[in-house]
């Protein structure tokens, strides 16, 4: 069987599933703590005249060589439940590998680009 698929297998597809296995606990509280740390929304009194916008996990294993790198969760909410400058201000997914990053660089120094 090939290992993307063997891993796929073994991503959560709920709540409850993840926390029948050990790793996933320590991995949705990091990802809880990351959110605290970095400010990234702030808990106001609930009012009538707004809708509470439910989320939820997304597990992904992530990994490298045929084996695990890590393991990832993410909060999310739905983009259909949430209406710019009403339930969010902007947003924000950075996701990029270091070997493009490299690569772009790279490319920007060879035809005598600039980089912003």
């Amino acid at each position: 069987m090939d290992l993307r698929c063997d891993l796929i297998d073994k991503e959560p597809t709920c709540f409850e599933k993840s926390i029948q296995n050990k790793e996933w606990p320590n991995f949705m509280t990091k990802e809880y703590q990351s959110i605290i740390k970095n400010d990234v929304w702030e808990i106001v009194p609930r009012t009538k005249s707004k809708d509470v916008l439910c989320y939820t996990l997304i597990y992904k294993i992530k990994h490298v060589d045929r084996s695990i790198e890590k393991y990832k969760t993410r909060i999310v909410a739905p983009g259909s439940s949430q209406q710019e400058g009403i339930d969010y201000e902007e947003t924000f997914s950075l996701v990029a590998r270091y070997t493009s990053i490299r690569t772009i660089i790279a490319l920007t120094a060879k035809m005598e680009w600039k980089l912003h």
